[in-house]
Parts: structure tokens; C-alpha cells; sequence
């Protein structure tokens, strides 16, 4: 049931993009070729397992299990590097392309609750984009930059493909369901139906406002979230360092998320680098541009 799910995630929101005009044709080719291997390990597993219960092997069976426990709970399923999933040159932390994200607590700013991030924004058949930020203030231009570049200039393929999604959307939208009183959706789409841009700051509540965010991301303020919860084991590791090995104090680092919640691209930027946030906005660019019409 696990593995079935997660067929499902992977193909509905391909589908949705290229229904919606959305996606290059390409786009469902890649349902093919990411999850036809999880199938045949799948295959493979139950193959094993069976044998070694038919034949009794108890010590088997508890080594298959225990080596395969990741993946049959479907945390540990990993996409080879893609179209979609493209491996950071060097990886640090837990997250990889082609991975899940892992749990993560965090506070959410505007009202100060603590929420897991893995979980926090809804599967809107929509892209994340997080920006984790040690200082917002101090790396205003950059967020500036970027946050103009995708969201409002007319060269920018995200822009260009945010507006078909916008469009679509208006024009071919799903009933709405009786949960949407408590997902409250509008909360994540007010910027973009295509994708939900997303803040982590590691400054302390009393050094930011909202109003510090660009435009773009104020429209997404309850997506903006503060790195001061322990996580889910105790331990004083932040979300920053899990998931990206922490951050330089001049750093920004762009975080892309599927729609399915596999990642797909990690980036780091020196904010204080003349013109990277513009390089930044066409990094996001390069990477929709693989898969996207616009």
C-alpha cells in the first residue's frame, strides 16, 4: 500500500501540469522511469520474503526486513538524478534530489505555532520553494532580487509558467472539498498556483517582521517560519543544519520541493555577492525550464 501510494503522488500531479498544458511532454515519461525500479525492488523484496517464510528461516526474514525497512515504509525510496531531481555538487545534511524530506519542526511565524515543515504546507499539486535565510535583513537584496525576478519579470520562464497555472486555474478548477475549511488553501496560492514560495529564518523572532519579506513572500506569509525548535529526537539540532548542514552567516540556500514531497534541487548562494540574486532566479529558471512549458 505504501509503494501504491506513492505510484499515485507520483503520477497525479504530472498529470495535473500536462492536462493543464503545463508540462513538456517529457514530464510523464519520468513517472516511468522513477518508479518502475521501485516496483522491481519491490518484486524482488516479497520474492525473498516469501521464500524465506515458506521455508521457515526466521533469522532470514528478520534480516530482509531489517535491510529493507526504509524502503518498504517508503521513506527510504530514492529517484535517480533526473529532469527533475538534480544532485547539489556538494551535498550536505540529510536532504538529497530524488529523496523525501525528512521530519523537521519548526515555529511558524505568524501565529507561533510549532509545525512539522516536512508537513506544514498542504499537497496542492504545487512546487515549494523554501529559502532558508540566516539573516532576512542582511540578505534583502538578494531575496529582492530573486523574489522580482520569478514573480514579476517577463524573461523569467517561473513567471511566464505561474501565469499559464494562474490562468488554468481560473478557468479549469476542481470542486471544493469540505477539508479546505481547515487546509484554508488560499493561504499557500496567493503568490502562485504553480508554486509555494516559503522562508526559514535562524534570526530570532524579535530581528524580523513580515514586513521585511519581499512582496512576493509577504503574499506567502504563512509560509514564513523561525529555526528555533529542537527536533522530533530532543537533540538541539535545528532544521537548518538537518536538512542542509547548516548555513554560513552569508548564506542563502534555495530548496525546491516536488508536489510529491521528494526534493528535487538544493542550491546555496553568498547573499552578499553582487548580482546573485539574480543568478539565483536563473538557476529556478533552468531548473523549471527542463520540464515546464512557458
Amino acid at each position: 500500500m505504501n509503494t501504491s501510494m506513492h505510484d499515485t503522488f507520483n503520477l497525479s500531479w504530472k498529470l495535473n501540469l500536462a492536462i493543464r498544458g503545463l508540462a513538456k511532454p517529457s514530464l510523464l515519461q519520468t513517472y516511468e522511469d522513477e518508479r518502475r525500479k521501485i516496483a522491481q525492488d519491490l518484486i524482488t523484496f516479497d520474492y525473498e520474503h516469501a521464500n524465506a517464510f515458506a521455508a521457515g528461516d526466521e533469522k532470514a526474514l528478520a534480516d530482509n526486513f531489517a535491510q529493507n525497512i526504509a524502503f518498504i515504509s517508503g521513506a527510504g525510496v530514492k529517484y535517480n538524478a533526473n529532469v527533475l531531481n538534480r544532485p547539489e555538487k556538494a551535498p550536505q545534511g540529510q536532504l538529497k534530489a530524488g529523496c523525501l524530506l525528512t521530519p523537521a519542526r519548526v515555529t511558524r511565524y505568524i501565529d507561533a505555532n510549532p509545525v512539522d515543515l516536512q508537513l506544514d504546507i498542504p499537497m496542492l499539486g504545487q512546487f515549494r520553494i523554501f529559502f532558508f535565510v540566516p539573516d532576512v535583513r542582511a540578505a534583502s537584496p538578494f531575496l529582492d532580487a530573486v523574489s522580482f525576478h520569478i514573480g514579476s519579470s517577463e524573461t523569467s520562464v517561473l513567471y511566464r509558467a505561474s501565469a499559464l497555472a494562474d490562468k488554468s486555474y481560473a478557468e479549469l478548477n476542481t470542486p471544493t472539498p469540505e477539508s479546505d475549511a481547515y487546509a484554508q488553501p488560499q493561504r499557500y496560492t496567493a503568490a502562485s498556483r504553480l508554486y509555494t514560495p516559503a522562508v526559514v529564518a535562524t534570526a530570532p523572532k524579535s530581528s524580523v517582521e513580515i514586513a521585511d519579506l519581499p512582496l512576493l513572500l509577504q503574499k506567502s506569509r504563512w509560509a514564513f517560519y523561525l529555526d528555533d525548535v529542537p527536533d522530533a529526537t530532543g537533540r538541539s539540532q535545528s532544521c537548518t543544519q538537518a536538512w542542509l548542514g547548516g548555513l554560513q552567516e552569508s548564506q542563502v540556500a534555495i530548496l525546491v520541493v516536488r508536489p510529491d514531497g521528494y526534493v528535487g534541487a538544493i542550491s546555496r548562494w553568498n547573499a552578499q555577492a553582487q548580482g546573485s540574486g539574480q543568478q539565483a532566479g536563473g538557476w529556478l529558471d533552468e531548473y523549471f525550464y527542463g520540464f515546464l512549458q512557458a
